[in-house]
């Protein structure tokens, strides 16, 4: 991998954090997907009645509507993220509930059929784990908070397999979140906004590959304090109150919004870099000139005073 590479990801990582201090704004509509996620996590992990469920074939088909709905509130929090950064590269009045109704009313149909498909995989790739990984059924379903912070966090005993099974349904959303600013930015459909998606991973394979795994392993230390309550719980016998388990989990849904903040904000502006390479290419070719590396376009920044989504 490229010095230059590693430098352009580094770049984009800290320009991500740079624009959440100017605008906490955009951390918004992640906080509040994650809220929707956690309680549905919650429902059907410590109140839904599974006993009631008569066959295997409506248990899956309630499995996958529930990934089918965190793949919803997460796209639609995605994309009013994406209609945010819009504003601000537009000098446009920032507005959350603009933002939500631009998505409502432009984006949500067009991404559809890319939710479908995202969780139809996310549902498959679960399955798999099932049947092939190690993975951990606690099999303790009483309510405390404890528990619930476990559930929340992801908590479970190490496996290649688990971790496998994670990376790749984490490197399907980073996926999907760089397919959707051609559909928020650029009006496309879902057919071309997959193909710019996918071009744009390839003509920025390095930056794209590096920027996942840096905001994976970010994840990871972010994810440290609870990591040890757990380890502090269950191995040395140390019993916490409900108060710190309740602190834990405003913990978890900062540092779960954060990571997900991380992995949308890189991939859109890896993707509006990739824009303006398109369009310097495009008018290089026009004027029978080189056309320039993408390396040699200015990354965009949204702090500074160039619009560049106009």
């Amino acid at each position: 991998m490229k010095v230059s590479s590693i430098n352009n990801t580094f770049s984009i990582l800290g320009d991500a954090i740079r624009i959440l201090i100017k605008y906490p704004v955009l951390l918004l509509p992640i906080f509040i997907s994650w809220i929707i996620y956690a309680a549905i996590v919650l429902y059907f992990k410590y109140y839904f009645d599974w006993k009631i469920i008569s066959t295997l074939q409506v248990g899956l088909g309630i499995g996958f509507l529930i990934i089918f709905a965190f793949c919803l509130v997460f796209s639609i929090s995605s994309f009013a993220m994406l209609e945010i950064i819009q504003q601000i590269e537009t000098k446009s009045k920032i507005s959350f509930f603009k933002a939500v109704d631009e998505v409502v009313r432009k984006d949500f149909l067009k991404a559809l059929p890319i939710m479908l498909v995202w969780a139809i995989i996310w549902f498959t790739i679960e399955i798999l784990e099932l049947l092939f990984s190690r993975k951990d059924s606690d099999g303790n379903n009483e309510k405390t908070y404890e528990n619930m912070a476990k559930s929340l966090s992801g908590y479970k005993s190490f496996s290649l397999s688990g971790l496998t099974f994670d990376l790749i349904k984490s490197g399907v959303r980073f996926i999907v979140f760089f397919i959707y600013p051609s559909i928020a930015w650029e009006d496309e459909g879902p057919i071309n906004a997959v193909k710019k998606g996918f071009l744009g991973i390839k003509n920025n394979i390095s930056e794209f590959t590096m920027g996942f795994f840096s905001i994976e392993a970010i994840a990871v230390l972010i994810f440290i304090p609870a990591g040890i309550m757990f380890w502090l719980s269950d191995e040395m016998g140390l019993v916490f109150s409900d108060t710190t388990w309740q602190c834990l989990i405003l913990y978890i849904a900062f540092a779960g919004s954060l990571y997900l903040y991380l992995q949308q904000m890189f991939a859109a502006l890896l993707y509006m870099w990739n824009m303006k390479w398109n369009h310097a290419a495009q008018k290089a070719m026009e004027n029978g000139m080189p056309v320039p590396a993408i390396r040699d376009i200015k990354k965009p920044d949204l702090l500074d005073d160039i619009p560049d989504l106009l």
